[in-house]
C-alpha cells in the first residue's frame, strides 16, 4: 500500500491513512495514534506497542575492553535480545561480570559452548531517568570522596562505587536512546563529557591506591577546586542556571591556568588527572548550555 506526501506549510509532510484500518480500529477525528521510528522505517499503530529489537554480535579477542564495549554498545541502543558469539571460552566469564556489574536490567537467560543469549527483563521509562542521573551523580561525589580518603592515607574500597556509575550511565544513554529524549544529541554529549571527567577522579585513585606518594598541600587544593567545579556543574543541571554555566567556564579558566603551573612543583601524574578532570566539567558546559537553552 503506498500513500502520496502532501505538504502543508514550510516544512511538514503529511500522508493520508486508509479508510478501512481507521473503522476497523474505531478512530475518528482528534484520536491520537502511536507513530514509532523504528531504523528507517515509520511505525503507525492504534495503541502504543514495545518494539523488541535483537542483534547478534562475534566477539573473539578475549579482552574485557574488546567486550565491554561490543556488548555496552548493543545495551545502549536499547537491543532487547544479544546473541554473542565466542570461540574462546575465556570470553564467557569477562561478559557475565559485564552484565551483573554495570548493565542494569540485563540478564544472560542461556548459555552454550559457543555462544550466550542476554535479554532485558527490566522496564524502565522516561520517568525514572531523573532518579537514575541523581544517583550517577551521587556516585560520581562518591569519587572525590575517595580521592581525598587516600590523600589522608587512609585504605578504600572504590571499585563497586566505579561499577555503579557506569551502570547508571549505560541505563542513562538507554534511556535517552529509547525514548528519544528532546535534545538527545546534546544529552549524550553531556554524559560522555562528564565520565570522561569522572574517569580522571577514577584513574587517580588507581594511581594513589598503587603508589606511595606524600600529601601535597597543591595537590589536595587542586582536588577540592576540581571538585567545585563538579558541583557548580551539578547545580547548574538542577537549577537550570545559565549563569552558573558562564561562573563555572570562567572559574575553569583561572584554575587551569594555575594547575598548569603546579605541573613543575608537584607530582605531575596527579595533577595530570586533577587537569584532565577539570577540562572535563569545563566541557560539559557547553552541552548543558544547549540542553537548558
Amino acid at each position: 500500500m503506498k500513500r502520496k506526501l502532501v505538504k502543508q506549510g514550510a516544512a511538514t509532510m503529511m500522508i493520508s491513512l486508509p479508510t478501512k484500518w481507521i473503522k476497523e480500529n474505531s478512530l475518528n477525528k482528534g484520536d491520537e495514534v502511536d507513530v514509532i521510528e523504528s531504523e528507517k522505517d515509520l511505525i503507525i499503530s492504534r495503541e502504543s506497542k514495545e518494539i523488541k529489537k535483537e542483534t547478534e554480535i562475534t566477539i573473539t579477542v578475549p579482552l574485557q575492553t574488546a567486550v565491554q564495549v561490543m556488548i555496552t554498545n548493543a545495551y545502549r541502543a536499547d537491543y532487547h535480545k544479544v546473541k554473542v558469539n565466542f570461540k574462546d571460552k575465556r570470553i564467557y566469564p569477562m561478559i557475565k561480570q559485564l552484565v551483573d556489574d554495570q548493565l542494569l536490567g540485563y540478564e544472560i537467560i542461556k548459555k552454550e559452548e559457543n555462544y550466550c543469549i542476554i535479554e532485558n527483563i527490566a522496564s524502565l521509562t522516561e520517568t525514572q531517568f531523573d532518579n537514575i542521573f541523581s544517583k550517577l551523580l551521587m556516585n560520581v561525589e562518591e569519587t572525590f570522596d575517595y580521592a581525598e580518603q587516600l590523600f589522608n592515607g587512609e585504605r578504600v574500597n572504590f571499585e563497586t562505587t566505579q561499577n555503579k556509575t557506569k551502570e547508571f550511565d549505560n541505563l542513562c544513554r538507554r534511556l535517552i536512546f529509547r525514548e528519544r529524549m528532546s535534545k538527545s544529541e546534546l544529552r549524550v554529549d553531556f554524559h560522555s563529557e562528564l565520565m570522561h571527567a569522572q574517569r580522571e577522579i577514577y584513574l587517580l585513585l588507581t594511581y594513589l591506591s598503587k603508589n606511595k606518594f606524600k600529601t601535597d598541600k597543591t595537590e589536595l587544593d587542586l582536588l577540592r577546586e576540581c571538585r567545585k567545579a563538579f558541583e557548580m556543574l551539578k547545580e547548574a543541571y538542577y537549577t537550570k542556571s545559565i549563569s552558573t554555566i558562564e561562573k563555572l567556564i570562567e572559574f575553569e579558566h583561572e584554575e587551569y591556568k594555575k594547575a598548569y603551573k603546579d605541573l613543575e612543583k608537584s607530582n605531575p601524574i596527579i595533577i595530570h588527572h586533577l587537569m584532565n578532570a577539570l577540562r572535563g566539567f569545563y566541557l560539559c558546559a557547553s552541552p548543558l548550555a544547549g540542553i537548558l537553552i
